[in-house]
């Protein structure tokens, strides 16, 4: 049986799924199977010439020529990951298979498009992290970040707030208007914590109709506890639901690092027993921690 000829060889190769492209020791493309048009959406003929690193997503370009000059230094790369522009501006995830050849002087790769199953990834951590009603973070993803703001603050001696925020008579909503509506004010007052922090700050819901709030790197108690007694106001702003006003309030109790707790577990202690105590004293109130609780939860002294 004889051998396929080299013009049938790339017929085979211009089956494939996967992208074979050859780019020359300057970075330009200099072969390209008709794959690439799959997953880059441009035909071969627009990218041979064109320097690699024009098609990808500038957040990658630093370590992808940090790759290119491993590979050109004899460093065989089987599963390097980076994502591309295709042509119609959507992002495509990308994983590559690339060696340097010394004799031609050019990388030789294949191509092969992973963005649906980074996108399933994303979708499933998504779940995994996420409250399906409000969208915030859940308790998983709420203890990570908890975990990483406290050995920020450690490392930088620093100072963090955290705070339990309680909705007041959640249960008389359900049980006088039903889920639909007990749903509308966990949505509102969700989006209103969002709207209430900084940008680094961590909005979270623990279950039900408690949430908690990591306020990353605080300088200043006294312009926590004021903002906090705006965000209260604000929680109170009636808003309809069925063209029936609903109002709600919140008790919030809050707790500072390295003042009220040394730990993540005496910290979270401090922050709830602060809400308790604004609960117990009627709803609609701010406590802030007044014991320093050593790990074991006990006081001190």
């Amino acid at each position: 049986m004889s051998s396929p000829s080299l013009g049938s060889l790339s017929d085979y190769i211009d089956q494939l799924l996967e992208a074979i492209c050859v780019v020359d020791a300057n970075g330009h493309f200099l072969y390209l199977s008709s794959g690439c048009e799959r997953i880059f959406g441009y035909k071969s003929a627009e990218m041979i010439g064109r320097p690699m690193i024009e098609l990808v997503h500038p957040d990658d370009r630093e370590r992808t020529l940090l790759a290119a000059s491993e590979i050109m230094a004899g460093d065989q790369k089987i599963d390097f990951e980076n994502r591309y522009i295709r042509k119609d501006g959507q992002i495509a995830y990308i994983q590559w298979s690339a060696r340097w050849s010394e004799d031609q002087k050019v990388r030789v790769a294949v191509a092969r498009d992973i963005t649906k199953h980074k996108q399933l990834l994303e979708q499933l951590q998504h779940i995994a992290f996420y409250d399906p009603l409000t969208q915030l973070p859940n308790r998983a993803l709420f203890d990570d970040r908890l975990q990483q703001s406290l050995a920020r603050a450690r490392r930088e001696q620093g100072m963090l707030a955290l705070c339990f925020v309680d909705l007041d008579k959640f249960k008389e909503v359900n049980d006088q208007l039903g889920h639909a509506a007990g749903d509308l004010c966990l949505k509102k007052v969700a989006e209103l914590l969002l709207f209430s922090v900084r940008e680094a700050d961590t909005v979270a819901r623990l279950g039900g109709d408690e949430f908690v709030i990591v306020m990353d790197a605080v300088t200043d108690q006294a312009a926590v506890l004021s903002a906090l007694q705006s965000l209260q106001t604000k929680l109170q702003q009636p808003f309809l639901f069925e063209h029936q006003p609903l109002q709600l309030s919140a008790s919030i109790g809050i707790a500072f690092f390295p003042q009220h707790g040394q730990d993540q577990a005496s910290l979270l202690a401090a922050a709830d027993r602060a809400m308790y105590r604004a609960k117990h004293a009627g709803g609609n109130q701010l406590c802030c921690a007044t014991e320093l609780l050593d790990p074991a939860g006990k006081n001190f002294g």
